[in-house]
This record gives C-alpha cells, structure tokens and sequence, in this order.
C-alpha cells in the first residue's frame, strides 16, 4: 500500500482507484461529473506546461500539484459563488474553478505584480508563502462575515507539513471557540518537502487534531474527487447552519517534486511513486464516467484544446511593455510616503535613469495639526484612548475590538472599560490567549471589510504576532496590488518606567519601523493619543499604536471632546529653542522636558521636537530646527543600536552635516533586555543624562 495512506480504515471513499463505486455517490448530475473531470484535468495540463515553461526559463520557481487534482476540485466545487477560498501555493486547479484565467495564473509565476489577481473578484486570496499562516486569516473572515449577517463560507488549503507550525493551532482554536464557518482542507501528500508525515506529527491521523478544538476531524481519500466533494459539502452544510467548523484530511500524493528546485529521488523511491499512481485521480474519474455511458474521447479533446489557450495566455504576457519602475515603491501605503519618494528618485540620479514617473496624486501628502475647538474634558491618556475607542466604534460599524481581556475587564490598563457593555461582544472580542490568532484573524476580518481595533496585552507579548504583522499586515498592499487594504490598528502598552516585570517593559518599535508597509506611532499627550488614535483608524493601512503606559496616567489635560484627526507624519514642537535641538518621542518627552527647563535656568535655550510618529517621521521639522540651532541630541528609551535616534542622525548627517556646530549626541538605552523592576532604575534614561549631553554638545 502507499505509504501515507490506510492509517486505519475510517477513510472515506466512494471511488475505489479502479473507479469502481465502493459508497454512496453525492447527487451530482452528469454535468457536473463532466466538469469535475474536466477542472482536474485543466489543472494537470496547466502543471506539466507550467513545468516545461519553467525550465526554459519562462517562468520561476514553479510548485506543481499533480496528483492532487481531485482534493482540489472535489473541495472547491462543493463551495458557492460567495465563499472565500484562503489558498496555500499549489492549488491551482482550485484557482480554475473560481473562474481565474491563464494569464492570472501565469502571471504570478513570471514575477509580475499582482494587478490582475483581484482577491474580490475570483473570491480566492493570493498564494500564502510563509507556511500555514493563511489559516487564521480565513477564521477572522469567516467570523467578520458572519458577524456583519453574511452567510459565507471561507476554505482554507494547506499540506500536512503546515499542521506542526503555530498557525495552525491558532487558527484551529480560534474557529473551534468562535465556531466559524471555516472548512480546513489538509492536503496530505505524505511528504513536506523531504520530511515524511510520521515524522511531522505522532498522532496515527492528521484528522484526529480537530477532536482537541471541538471541531469534526474527517480522513478523505484524497485522490477520489467525489468523495472529496461529498466530505467538503458536508462541512460546508454544517458550516453554513452555524454548526462550526471541520478539519478534512485529504490523502493524496504529489507526483512530481515539490517545486522545480528540488529532487525528490532524494528522499522518496520510484516504487513509491509508481504504486500511487496506480490511484491516479483522473484515471480513476475517467473509468467511473465511462461505467455511467459518459465518456467519449471527444472530452480529452476539448481539454486538449482549452489548455492549449494557456501558450496564447503567455504570448500575450510576453507581449506586455514590462512593468514600469515605479512598481517597485507602488502600493507599500495607499499613497507613497515622501521618504520613499526620495529614495527613488535618489536611485533615479545616482543611476542617471530620467526622472521620477510618478505623479503627484500618488503621493502622501502630509497636513498641519488643526486648531481645535469646541467642550474639553480634563482626560488623562488612558481616558482619552478610551474616548477614541467609542467614537471609532459609533462613527464605523464595521469596528471591532479584539484583544486579551479587552471586554469583561477592560484590559489590564483599563482601556476598553465601558465598551463591552456599550457595544456587545460581538464588537468587542475577548480572544483566546494567542497573540498569532489575535493579529492573524484580524488580517481576515480585514479582507472581509472589518476595520479591527486589535489590543496586544503589553509591549513583550507581540513578539508572537511578528510574522502575522510583517508579512501579511505590512505586505498585503503591496503584493495585491492594491486589491486589498487592511485597516487595522494593533496597539500596545510600551515602554518602562512603571516597574514592572520582564517582558512587561519593551519598547520593540524599531523592529516594526524597518517593515515597508507598516505605520508606527507613539503619542506623548492625552490630545495627542485621540487625535492620532482617531486618524490611524481612519487610514487604509495597517498602525502600529504604541502607548506609553508610563504616561497613561502621569497627568491630565484638556481634550476636546468631539470627534477630531491629527496627522500622521507630523512632529510637534513641544518646546521652542534656540540653542540645541532635542528630538524624542513617546515617554522620553517628558524627560526631556524636564532637562529642558532645568538647562533654560543655566541660560540654555533647548527645541524639544516629539515626533510622535515614527514611520513616517517629520524629516523637515527636525532639519529646520537643526539648521538653527546647530546642534542635535537624541532620546530614546529603546537600545542604542539600530533605533529611531540612529535613523534620525543618519539623515541628519547626510543632509544636514554643515549646520552642525557639535557632533550629534545620542541618549538611549542600553543593548541589553529591560531588567527586573529590582534594578530598572538603572535603565531608566533620566532627565540628568539628557542635561549631560546637551552640555556635551555646547562644549
């Protein structure tokens, strides 16, 4: 017997490999069966001419799926028009039941942007690299739709490897609490890469998982496209009732390699290979039409001819002009920030290639604080984060609240008090404790038209949420070509100060400034907070809103009441000056204010610049400061290497080194994790440092 299949008996199949009728066949007309065929066969076409391509070196790396037709199809047929399919990166004949054209298909594998791939349109998301993290984007959506009173399924495709990463076990938990309409499809082929299935898991079958989550755990065979089809329509019946979800373990089997770079001589055996093609699925689907009188030589034929459209497909994208050079800074934010603008056209120079195509309605344009007006309330931040919340929730039904604790308690901070009782626990989420689900299934809710307010309990915890943040939050934009926005704002209590335990005092923004795509911003006031809180929840991109907790209730201040934005982008001057210019953000404002006003009784006139965002931070408030003060001090609570007071010395360097009178001073912590609470005093970046090395700088 082939090796990854019979683990036990409870295999459902209603083919056996000689097409014979050994259960149940599901009510499918012959049409149907026809089509089945003919998707599964499409499917295989495509794969070996997309192999052949590949080695001529028209396409790139290419994974083929042949031999899992039939999971593939028998799945997806038994799917309607509005569900959502959540792929891994072989489900190709999946994406030609969604309706998806060759030159789509085609076009991803000749590293082309993504323009054409529009998510909405064939209700199938792009192919998920990073293994397994797919799974939870699918339970957020299903679990935002039906919130919002859709009646939708999401599927979501993944191989046998996938079932050891974290993912998979938050997107599982996830589905089983919610009881989302989510169908997972294990493809299991037997072979992750060059690391069989025994060796990914000690559990005797895959669909024994889903018992632990509360869900149907269901074992298909795999290259039997009806009983596939049978098994989905089931779980998407069930799903569609409000019954939850299931987990169905498909056994099948890639013929070929895993992808065009690997030989699979090197872990596996030919006998191997040969006895499952003895299962072959299209072989086995052909002998069942031809025992029912429907089959006819003419069907391999029309196949034959339909494929060939596939070489029309890849002239005419060979044809195309190639992709213009400005595809390379599009679509990271909805509007290309200025300092991407400049490294382009920076590039452009150095590389004397013309100029710059793109055109100013593409550029983010960033505005003046307003003036406010109207009633104030005497808020300290967390009040006024609070009060940011609820005016968010009122003014976008599509808001939701998510996080650990976020509801019944109102955080650990006690931001969210108040809004369970005001919105309902369908809008505020207290989630299982699993910051990958958390920032995962927001993607989902995301994609499905939810705008997620998503809380991670303290600034140490989001190391977790790091791959969901970076490569799907932060990239989603960009690699949809603008099919997708995500509107979330994922925030966090950051920074020390307040003794407390390791991992409760990080300040982990630098990590996030570095990611394309991603907003970073950290207020320092009470007005602040809601006016930039209210401004990242109004923006079609992923911000990162770190609150610094030492500052949630260090004082209180007159916040307008009303419902007003501030803008992203833009620092404020917390303090004029004359003599040295001070840059910070976040909880060292007050630090530095403080050394300020002790410096001005010494005849020291400091700037104080808070540049309350960080991604994008104001280059030109910081320059114009510089250019008349001559000198630079840095403050940051973070370690010294690689942060924002680097980043900001750097450009001051490069463009402003002849208005310096002094070298740059930097003030930060140290490169070394945040200690115990016993000995953060000694951590903690004091407003005498900061005096120190202002003084350093006037000599």
């Amino acid at each position: 017997m082939p090796p990854a299949s019979g683990r036990n008996s409870s295999v459902l199949q209603i083919l056996d490999p000689a097409g014979k009728l050994v259960g149940e066949p599901p009510d499918l007309d012959g049409k149907d069966l026809l089509e089945m065929y003919r998707f599964m066969a499409l499917g295989r076409r495509f794969d070996r001419r997309a192999m052949r391509l590949q080695r001529q070196g028209r396409l790139g790396t290419f994974p083929p799926g042949e031999g899992q037709e039939a999971a593939q199809v028998g799945s997806a047929y038994a799917l309607e028009p509005d569900d959502w399919v959540y792929p891994s990166y072989r489900e190709h004949a999946t994406q030609l039941v969604r309706g998806m054209p060759w030159s789509v298909m085609l076009s991803y594998y000749r590293g082309l942007p993504n323009r054409d791939w529009d998510v909405h349109r064939y209700r199938m998301n792009i192919h998920t690299i990073p293994i397994a993290t797919q799974l939870p984007h699918a339970v957020g959506h299903a679990h935002a739709a039906r919130l919002a009173g859709e009646n939708l399924i999401t599927m979501v495709y993944f191989g046998d490897g996938a079932t050891s990463e974290s993912d998979f076990h938050s997107a599982m938990n996830f589905a089983g609490v919610w009881k989302a309409p989510t169908v997972f499809l294990c493809s299991n082929n037997g072979w992750a890469i060059s690391m069989p299935t025994r060796r990914q898991t000690a559990a005797t079958d895959l669909a024994d998982k889903a018992i632990g989550y509360g869900m149907p755990g269901v074992k298909v065979d795999g290259m039997d496209v009806l009983a596939v089809y049978s098994a989905t329509k089931e779980a998407v019946d069930r799903a569609r009732r409000g019954e939850g979800p299931t987990l169905i373990e498909a056994i099948t089997y890639r013929f070929g390699p895993h992808a065009t770079a690997d030989d699979p001589s090197l872990y596996r055996s030919e006998s191997e290979v040969e006895a499952w093609r003895a299962r072959d699925p299209l072989d086995r689907m052909r002998r069942y039409l031809d025992s029912l009188d429907l089959w006819s030589d003419d069907i391999d034929e029309q196949v034959t001819d339909e494929a060939s459209e596939m070489d029309l497909a890849l002239a005419e994208i060979e044809g195309r002009e190639p992709p213009p050079r400005e595809e390379a800074v599009r679509h990271v934010y909805a509007k290309v920030p200025e300092a991407l603008s400049r490294q382009y056209e920076t590039a452009l120079r150095r590389e004397d290639s013309g100029p710059s195509r793109l055109e100013p309605g593409e550029r983010w344009r960033i505005g003046h604080d307003p003036v406010l007006k109207g009633p104030t309330a005497h808020w300290n931040m967390a009040e006024s984060i609070n009060a940011a919340l609820a005016e968010v929730m009122d003014r976008h039904p599509e808001a939701i609240i998510m996080g650990e604790d976020v509801g019944r308690t109102g955080g650990v901070f006690r931001i969210t008090a108040g809004l369970l009782d005001r919105f309902g626990a369908g809008r505020v989420i207290d989630s299982p404790l699993c910051e990958t689900g958390i920032a995962g299934t927001a993607v989902g809710m995301a994609i499905g038209g939810a705008r997620p307010l998503v809380e991670i309990q303290f600034d140490g915890f989001v190391y977790p949420a790091f791959d969901q943040i970076v490569s799907h939050m932060a990239r989603f934009r960009f690699r949809t070509r603008s099919n997708v926005s995500l509107p979330i704002v994922v925030r966090w209590p950051n920074g020390g100060g307040i003794a407390p335990h390791e991992f409760h005092g990080d300040s982990p923004e630098a990590y996030f400034v570095h990611t394309p795509g991603l907003t970073v911003v950290v207020p320092s006031t009470a007005v602040d907070a809601k006016g930039l809180l209210a401004a990242a929840a109004e923006s079609p991109d992923p911000v990162l809103f770190l609150e610094p907790k030492v500052l949630y209730r260090a004082g209180r201040e007159d916040v307008p009441t009303g419902y007003y934005t501030l803008p992203i982008g833009r620092a404020r001057i917390r303090r004029a000056g004359d003599d040295v210019t001070v840059v910070t953000y976040g909880g060292m404002v007050r630090v530095a204010m403080s050394a300020a006003g002790r410096l001005e009784r010494e005849g020291v006139s400091c700037e104080v610049i808070d540049l309350r965002t960080l991604k994008p931070w104001d280059r030109d408030t910081v320059l114009d400061s510089v250019a008349r003060t001559g000198r630079l001090v840095l403050v940051q609570e973070p370690p010294r290497t690689a942060g924002m007071a680097a980043e900001v010395a750097a450009t001051v360097a490069e463009e402003a080194l002849y208005d310096l009178e002094a070298p740059i001073a930097r003030v930060a912590g140290f490169d070394a994790p945040w200690p115990q609470f016993g000995v953060e005093e000694h951590a903690i970046i004091t407003p005498r440092r900061v005096v120190s090395a202002v003084r350093e700088t006037l000599g």
